[in-house]
């Protein structure tokens, strides 16, 4: 089996012992090198067999540099015999779900694996998973699912007076017009750079998320929330989900 002298950012990632640098450049590095994304995927697997391993959540936050809590019992470095058993067990699921008929149609069957994880960074704590409530000036950071294989995202969020407030792509300026951002397309989870504050002006805040395939610019998209303030954007082709959070002090 060929090894790749990269590797070792694969084991790093699913141990929580990776730094951002490392996990960026792990994330780039992916789409261009079979033997690590085989690699990632035999941990990947072996991580959902072992209930003690490192969870999703906290993997990605660790990448993000938001989580410096103390690790739990972790996957063991190289573990050669259990990779290869991953491996093997990988390939009997991949050759047996070929043989079940299903298949996925229509935007229905792929929106919900086009999904956005947020992520609530409040000062001097460890990041965890947004749910239910954030605070005014808490910051917000993302990963992704790109399972409807689109081109770009953008994320927002709307507030009960209509205002929106822009997290990808970053808008800073009047004088310009930012479009989506480029994404990956495979399916994993990706996270975002950045880590984003804003000062919320209400105290209800839906999180948007849009996948779509152009590059559509925030001006477009402001347009059509105030034109269209519930429910999906008409964007042909777009795959669009959303979460609520309260807002407090």
């Amino acid at each position: 089996m060929t090894v790749c002298t990269q590797s070792a950012r694969v084991d790093r990632h699913f141990e929580g012992a990776i730094s951002p640098e490392d996990e960026r450049a792990m994330r780039e590095h992916l789409p261009t090198c079979a033997a690590c994304h085989a690699r990632y995927e035999r941990w990947l697997l072996l991580s959902k067999l072992d209930p003690e391993a490192l969870p999703a959540e906290r993997r990605i936050a660790r990448g993000l540099g938001l989580d410096r809590r103390p690790l739990p019992r972790i996957l063991p470095v190289g573990a050669v015999t259990l990779l290869a058993a991953a491996a093997a067990l990988l390939f009997w699921v991949r050759a047996g779900s070929e043989t079940t008929g299903f298949t996925a149609r229509g935007a229905t069957s792929a929106a919900p694996s086009a999904r956005v994880f947020v992520y609530d960074v409040r000062p001097g704590e460890p990041a965890v998973l947004a749910t239910g409530n954030v605070g005014k000036r808490d910051e917000l950071a993302f990963a992704y699912e790109n399972g409807a294989a689109k081109n770009r995202l953008m994320i927002l969020g709307v507030d009960e007076h209509r205002h929106v407030y822009w997290f990808y792509p970053a808008w800073t300026s009047e004088a310009e017009d930012p479009v989506a951002v480029p994404i990956e397309s495979d399916g994993r989870r990706h996270e975002l750079p950045e880590a984003v504050r804003h000062q919320f002006d209400g105290t209800q805040l839906e999180v948007r998320a849009i996948f779509l395939d152009a590059p559509l610019a925030v001006r477009e998209v402001e347009a059509l929330v105030h034109e269209h303030p519930a429910g999906p954007l008409p964007i042909p082709g777009a795959v669009e989900s959303s979460v609520s959070f309260t807002v407090s002090p």
